[in-house]
């Protein structure tokens, strides 16, 4: 085994391990709220489970200030990993049903200690792959999502399904704990990375740039009632008797599977046309997809119809995130890539996480008919915007 390969399979597995739980907060704990029969709006009040990841460029300076003389991003990693450990199985003793606002509140703080990992680790791999490495090195980020999306939102579903809510919290945090001795195999220098510091100056000239206010408002509104549908799509069939495996396995396996197909086909697609074909092109999959699910529900067809719909949920979820974040990256400028980067990812995580509350609310009082409907009528409303404002 090479060096390359090497690296990328120690990374891998500890961003599995870190990312795992957070995927299972955001796509696997909907479904167990649903099943525990929770109302529609708590299950979009979890999602705020991932607004640490909207300040997570603020919190990098406890990290440069302590600074370790040896192995220091390793210590931090190694540290920071040992709480999130103890936070996990925290939460593992705790009653969803009998203190379900304290399970949330353990939920968020084991959240912010997962995003606060995130950055010596990514700092770590910054330092340990060279920047003619940096291309293949990306492969690692992509495989562990994949391999944390079917952890996350489909084998720990299983888990919880036969051997309840202790034990899927138990077994996450022995996966972080294993993942750790790949730290052991990760050589690293004693040079400190200086991340780029944001400031108001960085944030107000991202959005002095020319034809800035029509991308924010794509990256506001493109994604997000497609996401909502995927976030609702489990506690919808738990919702429709399709039982609690067939869910994890459909949606969560199966789902991720489609997912990582239809990120290979917006590659193919994404050279043929250009961006605002493309942004219009996959939100006209975005509309047919939801049409589909629509009329599924209107007419309440069998169970295969279901997985039909499942299968053009997922590939739209997955076509509408490739189009964004490489449009992120067109903005990002060359002088300030990872603030202008950080800046667009918030924007986008934020707008995603209150949709999903929104969509709570929608099916707590009206149902989950009328939240589809209601996401259609904004996807229509955003492709006509973009098809007048987008140059």
């Amino acid at each position: 085994m090479n060096q390359l390969t090497k690296k990328n399979i120690l990374f891998s597995i500890l961003f599995t391990a870190i990312l795992t739980p957070m995927i299972f907060f955001v796509m696997g704990l909907p479904m167990i709220l649903q099943i525990k029969g929770f109302d529609a709006s708590l299950i979009g009040i979890f999602q705020l489970a991932g607004l640490p990841m909207i300040f997570k460029f603020l919190m990098s300076p406890p990290i440069d200030k302590i600074v370790f003389e040896k192995k220091h991003y390793k210590k931090w990693t190694f540290y920071i990993g040992i709480l999130y450990i103890l936070l996990l199985t925290i939460i593992s003793f705790l009653s969803l049903e009998n203190s379900i606002y304290p399970v949330f509140i353990a939920i968020l703080i084991t959240a912010f200690i997962s995003t606060f990992m995130d950055i010596p680790l990514n700092a770590l791999a910054i330092k340990t792959f060279t920047k003619e490495q940096s291309l293949s090195a990306g492969s690692y980020k992509i495989s562990a999502y994949s391999m944390a999306s079917l952890l996350g939102g489909g084998i720990f579903l299983l888990v919880f399904n036969h051997l309840g809510w202790n034990l899927t919290f138990i077994l996450m945090a022995l996966l972080v704990l294993f993942s750790l001795v790949a730290l052991y195999f990760i050589e690293e220098n004693d040079e400190i990375i200086y991340l780029e510091r944001i400031s108001s100056k960085n944030i107000i000239t991202f959005f002095k740039q020319k034809d800035i206010g029509i991308w924010i408002f794509i990256l506001s509104f493109y994604f997000v009632s497609i996401s909502a549908l995927w976030v609702f799509m489990k506690p919808y069939l738990i919702h429709k008797g399709v039982k609690p495996d067939d869910v994890a396995i459909w949606v969560g396996i199966y789902g991720s599977f489609i997912a990582i197909l239809g990120g290979a086909l917006s590659n193919y697609i994404g050279k043929k046309f250009s961006k605002k074909n493309l942004l219009i092109i996959f939100m006209f999959f975005n509309i047919f997809s939801t049409s589909l699910l629509i009329f599924i529900e209107q007419y309440n067809l069998t169970f295969y119809y279901l997985i039909i719909s499942v299968t053009f949920i997922a590939l739209a979820i997955a076509l509408s995130s490739a189009i964004i974040f490489s449009m992120i990256m067109d903005y990002s400028r060359k002088e300030s890539r990872a603030i202008d980067y950080s800046v667009q990812s918030s924007i986008f995580s934020f707008t995603r996480i209150i949709s999903a509350v929104i969509a709570g609310i929608i099916v707590s009082n009206f149902g989950f008919d009328k939240m589809f409907i209601f996401e259609l009528f904004c996807l229509v409303l955003v492709t006509f915007v973009i098809y007048k404002k987008y140059i």
